[in-house]
């Protein structure tokens, strides 16, 4: 009777330890989802944070946003068939950068006479010949109209930190990760950015 006691004593404990331990994983994956849905409102309802570095690049910083799968696929339809047409399986995403940039020139460059002899007509155009390390501009204008190039060369750049808690000057764990872009050509502006990483 006593050995019957025991075992019903200890078959008691090992359902609830198995109980608590349960509960306590369920709580875990509610805090940690409640946590990334929390990050996720911020970073939606936020603006692009805008700065400009000692060396005058200007710099568009945006905090992540963590999707799953299926919140991937049922916000972002038109990326993913990008995606699709990459031959990229959708599961198998890391992460993903969308990154819209404007670029603006003020171009001043002399116009050029420029004859074209034909076998019935000679033709006076007015030509530009422009070039610098981020723009080529070349083409002439005739009565009508302008025929030319026009070709517009930058480099985006972009990083991935994390962003420390603080306690007065003291830095620790992980409040965020944070993206920073920046567009190396002086001409360029970041007006979009959004930072996707793919969690289970």
């Amino acid at each position: 009777m006593r050995i019957k006691l025991i075992n019903i004593a200890l078959c008691t404990l090992v359902l609830f330890a198995t109980i608590i331990w349960w509960q306590n994983v369920r709580i875990q994956r509610v805090t940690k989802e409640n946590t990334r849905l929390e990050s996720n409102q911020n970073t939606l309802l936020s603006d692009i944070d805008r700065y400009q570095t000692r060396d005058g690049i200007n710099v568009a910083s945006i905090e992540r946003l963590q999707l799953t799968k299926k919140e991937l696929e049922k916000n972002k339809k038109e990326l993913i068939e990008i995606i699709k047409g990459l031959n990229i399986k959708v599961k198998r995403l890391v992460s993903l950068t969308e990154t819209t940039t404007n670029t603006e020139y003020d171009v001043i460059t002399p116009v050029s006479d420029t004859v074209i002899i034909l076998k019935t007509d000679t033709i006076e155009l007015k030509c530009i010949d422009y070039k610098n390390i981020w723009l080529t501009l070349n083409g002439c204008f005739d009565d009508k109209e302008f025929k030319g190039e026009i070709a517009s060369r930058d480099s985006i750049v972009q990083v991935v930190h994390r962003v420390p808690k603080m306690f007065w000057f003291i830095k620790y764990g992980t409040k965020g990760i944070r993206q920073e872009v920046f567009s190396k050509n002086p001409h360029t502006t970041i007006i979009y950015n959004e930072y996707i990483e793919l969690t289970k």
